[in-house]
């Protein structure tokens, strides 16, 4: 089986934010034992990778994922004996599985929070998993171009048919003013206690503007619902919208052929109380 495209294509980015989320909590993860469960852990290669290499040695952790492929790629290629095991989970479930209640000492969650549109729920069912005293740390995307883009594109009536859903992917902070506080409200509500919490910008350079059209469309949900002939012509509209937005190049950069993007990221580290 071989790993779904859009994560080959997209693992560069995730790779290299969950890596600096690491380097920025190093004594954080350092201090992660017992049983750790990765909320969104997809094929499993930066749990393995990243997250199990810098948390304490004996730790045993559990990959989640909604998606049924992802979950068999993961046990297929990331799995270790009796320290990495994946199952399949919908975080945002009404009825979480009594045998997870309470049995995670550390959670995290790298990418997938931002496709939970209910929020709230998605942290009841986090301090649900938890043991009393046990903490996690997420990094989601609060704002990103892209949806501005599908917004435009849901309203033009070449593209509008297929897009009929595009809100109820967008993040749940996407476009408000203060995402930061959005979280802490609904950490706080459901009872964590907030270490850290913050919403930032970064960049990244793709090599060539092809490069990063070709990400956006492998994880573009829309476009396979189009018939063939409409595709091409639905790629170069999200190429001219994403020039628009995006700031030119500086005549003389040594790479004037890359395409730099920014999304903005919440990071949170919170605790479900002892008491």
């Amino acid at each position: 089986m071989n790993q779904p495209k859009e994560y080959a294509e997209s693992n560069d980015l995730t790779y290299r934010d969950v890596d600096d989320l690491i380097k920025e909590f190093p004594e954080e993860f350092k201090k992660m034992k017992g049983r750790i469960i990765d909320v969104g852990c997809g094929p499993g290669n930066i749990t393995k990778g990243l997250l199990l290499p810098n948390v304490e040695k004996d730790a045993v952790i559990v990959g989640a994922d909604l998606c049924a492929a992802m979950v068999e790629y993961a046990k297929q290629h990331h799995e270790v004996k009796h320290r990495l095991s994946y199952i399949q989970l919908d975080i945002q479930t009404p009825e979480l599985p009594e045998n997870l209640i309470g049995q995670f000492d550390n959670a995290v969650s790298f990418y997938c929070l931002n496709w939970c549109r209910n929020t709230q729920l998605t942290m009841q069912n986090f301090y649900k998993l938890l043991r009393p005293g046990g903490k996690a740390i997420i990094l989601m995307i609060s704002h990103h171009m892209i949806f501005d883009v599908y917004a435009e594109q849901a309203k033009d009536a070449q593209f509008s048919t297929y897009m009929q859903d595009s809100n109820e992917i967008f993040p749940p902070h996407h476009g408000h003013p203060n995402a930061e506080e959005m979280l802490r409200k609904d950490l706080n509500e459901v009872g964590f206690k907030i270490q850290y919490c913050s919403n930032r910008w970064k960049s990244f350079t793709f090599r060539s503007w092809n490069a990063l059209i070709d990400f956006m469309m492998s994880v573009n949900p829309f476009v396979k619902r189009m018939p063939d002939d409409l595709q091409e012509d639905y790629r170069e509209d999200v190429e001219k919208r994403l020039k628009i937005g995006l700031p030119k190049k500086r005549s003389g950069n040594s790479d004037e052929n890359s395409a730099d993007f920014s999304i903005s990221l919440l990071t949170a580290v919170f605790e479900k109380p002892l008491n």
